[in-house]
């Protein structure tokens, strides 16, 4: 942090590191952010940095969903953050969660909290949730941070990892994998992938060949599924029985011939609904594993082959080389190399919205521009200088909410789009633009 020699670094006591810290700069008062609960708030999450260091603000709250007890569902994100921490790191941070769900909101307690707290007026009147939304929420982190990214880059560089493009992936017979599931078996691996991120924005279509290509694999108590430091190519979920991770310290020998110390377990019922997963890095590149895992049961594995998943998301790699065309078009953009479009559009993810339902609003401050995926219908409503209204449809490729760009923090909507059918989209946050355009400038400089 500071310029003047390499301290104060991330573990010094709060007491010196808040005086140096502030010192430089950083100010060490907490940042208090106010909203009033509604109906329509259901779950409250309390946790430390640890659990979102990998696991977005949706996938905590997608775990959260698949329960009634809110102690098992901190115990689900919990364990689902250390498994992410164990795929990246070779240590943890604090994973600390508190789960509330809420059965309903009583508007009468108002009339015992009116008043002031600390000189500061409390009052109990209505508010419009897009003013919330605006004024005391941040942004939905949809992604890795900036940190983990180039982590992951590390990673690549450290062991040489490529994306496999060799003849034994060309040849790869996807058929060959299919093998069709109940519903109740589908409902189980619908369950356990619905907060990764991989997954987050496939579609429908190839969400049921990701159902069909799924490996069976009946697994006996003692057998070795990943073994560490050795290549992985598939992604597991635990469908019934129990699995522990073991890890060996950097240069450390296997000596005892049991994977090293026991640091996290996997237990998987049918019975109780729970269907943890690991190896999810697996699936984007040909990663040393970071762990051992062995059975402790005799059990059953769902396992997914990278080079199937690859090949039904080809065509969602291919909508986003298509994005990249679409982006060009955008004037803020049009200075952009290839390269650089890439980056851009590595950020794009999806969003979807039902007919009816209002995108973004003239007037108010926007974070986001759209683009209108295959299927998608919109009506866009224009309020002109002499109070006219200038209506128009927006239909594939046509892109909205691009003027956000051009201003500062405070830019607004010019329009009003609301979609006309069941639509999805194409989204690119405000802050990846900055992100991928201050790369660009530290480049030029």
């Amino acid at each position: 942090w500071s310029p003047h020699g390499d301290y104060p670094g991330t573990a010094f006591t709060r007491s010196f590191g808040d005086a140096i810290a502030e010192e430089l700069g950083v100010i060490s008062k907490p940042e208090m952010l106010m909203r009033e609960l509604t109906p329509e708030d259901k779950i409250i999450v309390l946790a430390s940095d640890g659990v979102f260091e990998f696991l977005t603000n949706q996938s905590v709250i997608d775990i959260c969903a698949k329960f009634t007890d809110p102690l098992e569902a901190c115990r689900a994100v919990v364990a689902e953050s250390y498994e992410l921490w164990l795929q990246y790191e070779l240590r943890t941070d604090d994973i600390t969660m508190i789960c509330i769900f809420v059965d309903g909101v009583d508007r009468q307690w108002c009339s015992l909290v009116d008043g002031e707290i600390e000189g500061t007026p409390v009052t109990c009147e209505e508010e419009n949730d897009d003013d919330l939304v605006d004024t005391s929420q941040r942004p939905v982190r949809k992604g890795l941070s900036v940190e983990k990214s180039r982590a992951l880059m590390k990673l690549k560089t450290q062991y040489q990892i490529k994306d496999v493009t060799d003849d034994s992936e060309e040849d790869f017979d996807i058929t060959s994998l299919y093998n069709e599931k109940t519903e109740e078996q589908k409902a189980s691996i619908a369950e356990a992938i619905r907060a990764s991120v991989v997954f987050q924005n496939i579609t429908d279509a190839q969400r049921e060949l990701i159902y069909k290509v799924m490996e069976p694999m009946e697994v006996k108590a003692g057998q070795w599924i990943i073994k560490q430091g050795t290549v992985g190519d598939r992604f597991y979920i635990v469908d019934e029985g129990s699995f522990e991770v073991r890890i060996l310290a950097e240069n450390e020998k296997d000596e005892a011939g049991d994977g090293g110390n026991r640091v996290h377990s996997y237990e998987g019922s049918r019975k109780n609904n729970s269907h943890p997963s690991f190896g999810e890095l697996a699936l984007m590149y040909s990663a040393p594993r970071a762990a051992s895992i062995i059975a402790q049961t005799d059990g059953h594995l769902w396992a997914l082959h990278r080079y199937a998943y690859k090949k039904i998301t080809e065509e969602k790699l291919g909508a986003r080389k298509d994005s990249e065309k679409i982006l060009k078009k955008i004037d803020v953009f049009k200075s952009f190399t290839e390269e650089e479009l890439s980056d851009l559009s590595a950020y794009l993810y999806e969003t979807k919205y039902g007919k009816g339902d209002t995108i973004i609003k003239e007037g108010k401050v926007g974070d986001s521009v759209f683009i209108v995926l295959p299927g998608g219908s919109c009506e866009s409503v224009r309020t002109g200088e002499d109070g006219t209204l200038a209506k128009s449809t927006l239909e594939i490729n046509d892109f909205f909410g691009e003027e956000i760009l051009k201003g500062g923090i405070e830019s607004k909507y010019l329009s009003t789009v609301t979609a006309k059918s069941k639509s999805t989209f194409l989204t690119l946050q405000k802050s990846d633009v900055k992100r991928v355009m201050g790369s660009k400038q530290s480049k030029m400089a």
